[in-house]
């Protein structure tokens, strides 16, 4: 197998830590993990299965008495069950090792009960899946599995669009599907975003460790841009938050997401509500409490503070009433000032036996023909972080670019968030949801 050897620079966060080179390390080529669920014939619940293995991101895995992987297929999320780990096989036949696929979460517009009309689970209207997903034992409901999700409320159609279904999103209420303007909705083939009347939203939701798999117990948001989406005029302010990654950290939950920032020129760029990689924290009994989550904000003066990250009686069923509200002020933890990179994720891993951290993020290089980026850094807080000390993985544009929404995974693939420095991988999609991921490990 080929090898491709990397040197790293000795690197140094605010607080003067000193992380270590990986000069001697190799990265092996990129391999992939097919999810494979065959024969099915005229079997219509097997053909049903067999379209629940899509990977839109890589599977989030919590490890009990055998792994379960949260598949995202585009929309909502569905639980395969199986004893197969992701870094030790090239091939998963679902069918034959895994129990599933659970039905995890759906989004409003998947609901048996949805009605056009209707303005209810607005968090969740077109688009709701788990990204990532924490076992707790929580002080009062005991043993539970929280997932934070990445939600959608936006224009989108199905179908060819003046014969299609329409879906109207809720938030801009000013923006209205045109089948003669592609960007005022999602859908078409090939399936395109329409960013006019896009609002990612960061929402989180649970279920009992008691033998289910679903995790319909919603909190709704547990954070709010700081633009605001829409201005009391019903100006576009930003796309919203999305793709959320946590680590689980001396009983304190770090959610990490991107802030869309302002939406083109809509609005004026304001210190403390621009975009970038933002992080919330909870302590875990809190975690059920949308308002126990705090928002991380360091002003120009170096003062640090930890504010609610829900404006003031917000709730998931009167949102609605705040688009037009300001969030809190937060900061770019990864202090991209110039704003020449676009945040596509970023994701976090204690470095077993010692006392830092380390994080994988993608991006677009704006200065660098708009490629699409994968790259690592070091912390020793979670908060400071050290400039880029390697890119492992560059593509010339999305649709080229294979490692999608990466995350760690553990040289057992048993953990996403603790992972040993000499031999672990980075996990990725394709542009697409597909029934395969990729993985790119890294070694000495």
């Amino acid at each position: 197998m080929k090898k491709i050897f990397f040197s790293f620079l000795l690197a140094a966060n605010s607080s003067q830590a000193q992380f270590p080179s990986l000069s001697e390390h190799i990265s092996d080529v990129d391999t992939s993990v097919i999810f494979r669920y065959k024969n099915c014939f005229l079997n219509h619940a097997c053909l049903d299965n067999r379209g629940k293995r899509k990977t839109e991101v890589p599977p989030w895995v919590i490890t009990g008495e055998k792994r379960s992987y949260f598949f995202v297929d585009g929309q909502q999320t569905y639980i395969w069950s199986t004893t197969q780990s992701l870094t030790g096989n090239v091939l998963i036949n679902l069918k034959k090792t895994a129990m599933g696929p659970y039905t995890a979460t759906l989004p409003y517009r998947n609901s048996p009960d949805y009605d056009a009309g209707v303005n209810i689970d607005n968090w969740k209207r077109n688009y709701h899946a788990i990204y990532c997903a924490h076992y707790l034992n929580h002080n009062t409901r005991g043993p539970m599995t929280l997932g934070f999700c990445h939600g959608e409320n936006k224009n989108e159609v199905v179908g060819d669009c003046n014969n299609g279904i329409h879906f109207q999103n809720t938030i801009q209420s000013n923006a209205l599907i045109d089948c003669n303007a592609p960007d005022t909705y999602s859908g078409g083939v090939p399936y395109h975003e329409g960013w006019d009347a896009y609002n990612g939203i960061l929402s989180a939701a649970w279920m009992q460790n008691n033998g289910g798999q679903a995790f319909f117990n919603d909190l709704g948001p547990v954070a709010w841009p700081s633009t605001g989406y829409v201005t009391e005029d019903g100006i576009k302010c930003t796309s919203g938050l999305r793709h959320p990654s946590s680590i689980l950290v001396n009983d304190y939950l770090y959610i990490f997401f991107v802030d869309s920032g302002v939406f083109g020129s809509n609005i004026p760029q304001e210190e403390g509500r621009q975009e970038g990689i933002k992080v919330v924290r909870v302590h875990k009994d809190q975690a059920l409490d949308p308002f126990g989550y705090r928002i991380y904000y360091k002003d120009p003066s170096g003062n640090i503070s930890w504010e609610p990250s829900l404006p003031a009686g917000l709730t998931k069923e009167n949102m609605l009433n705040y688009v037009g509200v300001k969030g809190p002020r937060s900061s770019d933890i990864l202090n991209d000032t110039s704003l020449n990179y676009q945040m596509i994720r970023f994701s976090a891993a204690k470095v077993k036996n010692t006392n830092y951290f380390i994080g994988v993020e993608q991006y677009i290089d704006l200065p660098d023909s708009n490629k699409v980026k994968v790259a690592l850094r070091f912390s020793a807080d979670l908060l400071n972080w050290s400039d880029r000390q390697l890119v492992i993985y560059s593509a010339a544009t999305w649709e080229d670019s294979s490692l999608n929404y990466p995350i760690f995974t553990n040289q057992e693939g048993s953990s996403n968030t603790e992972i040993d420095l000499s031999d672990f991988y980075v996990l990725g999609s394709a542009h697409t949801p597909s029934d395969h991921i990729q993985k790119k490990r890294i070694h000495r």
